[in-house]
């Protein structure tokens, strides 16, 4: 897994009318199984299912101008933990905002190639 910054960013207002961009970080998460891997994002629970081979990139957004933008950890520039379960991979966010994406931007959706009769409760 590897964790880097993004390009463009939203903007914001900050001191003195000066717009900054909030800090943006990406993790990728590649399935190198042989069976579906599970991505867990918190705090939000999303289950998302990677098929052997694919590759999806957890992003989260932290607070800009912040001393610490990423308020849910106790260093400043952690914007993830990770924990490891055999089939699962739980990613918890320490930004404001989280989601899921391809290798090309696009936001994968919660259940997506979620197995029949997987308990999501």
């Amino acid at each position: 897994m590897v964790v880097s910054v993004p390009g463009p960013r939203p903007e914001r207002e900050g001191e003195a009318g000066v717009a900054q961009e909030p800090p943006a970080a990406r993790l990728r998460v590649r399935n190198d199984g042989d069976d579906l891997l599970e991505l867990v994002l918190e705090p939000y629970g999303s289950d998302h299912w990677l098929l052997p081979g694919e590759t999806f990139v957890v992003w989260t957004i932290g607070s800009p101008g912040a001393e610490r933008p990423w308020s849910g950890t106790t260093r400043g520039n952690e914007p993830f933990e990770v924990d490891h379960a055999p089939g699962s991979v739980t990613v918890h966010i320490n930004g404001s905002l989280g989601y899921v994406t391809d290798t090309d931007g696009n936001e994968i959706e919660c259940g997506r190639c979620r197995p029949a009769g997987t308990d999501t409760a």
